[in-house]
């Protein structure tokens, strides 16, 4: 099992657009709390971000803190023992810009996967400790308020995983409007 002070560090997303390619920094602002996103004048939003909102948007377990003048997120370490199709599953949900956060115990290790917006997908992955593989998941893909959907067996979380509507889609011009209504096609 990790040391639970060990954290994974990456540029945090931006709670409004969650483009992969932003970077949340100072601005020009004399506040040195508020945060300028690099791509957010590209979507037309507001440009200024405050990290107790980013904090409120991510999952429990998650650190902020400033790296070369750009946020970053601290995420715990990916356990030791999963399987290659475990760990590209868990990859396919933070290439598609959810942030996962990992709670390892002996018995069974669980990934909270969350989109960077309150009202964003979320939900978790149990993975076997021993074995390294995918036992099922539930997942809720409009906000925490609305209803879920269940799978068990690997392959069936991956297609899961891949019907999930990708975090600011909306906003992002490369996304057609009816997959970012719904996010599912």
């Amino acid at each position: 099992m990790p040391d639970a002070d060990s954290y994974e560090w990456h540029p945090a997303p931006c709670p409004e657009c969650a483009d992969p390619a932003a970077r949340l920094a100072p601005g020009d602002s004399d506040r040195a709390d508020i945060l300028l996103c690099s791509r957010c004048l590209v979507h037309g939003r507001l440009p200024y971000r405050d990290p107790a909102e980013i904090r409120a948007c991510l999952p429990f377990g998650v650190r902020l803190a400033m790296r070369g003048e750009v946020l970053h997120i601290g995420v715990p370490v990916t356990p030791h023992g999963l399987n290659a199709y475990t760990r590209a599953v868990v990859d396919l949900a933070t290439e598609r810009g959810f942030v996962a956060v990992w709670r390892p115990s002996r018995r069974r290790h669980e990934v909270i996967v969350a989109a960077p917006r309150p009202d964003g997908a979320w939900g978790w992955i149990e993975v076997g400790a021993r074995s390294g593989k995918i036992l099922r998941a539930a997942v809720y893909p409009h906000g925490r308020g609305r209803p879920g959907m269940r799978a068990a067996g690997s392959r069936a979380v991956r297609q899961l995983v891949e019907r999930l509507p990708i975090p600011g889609a909306a906003a992002r011009p490369d996304v057609p409007a009816g997959k970012a209504a719904d996010g599912f096609s």
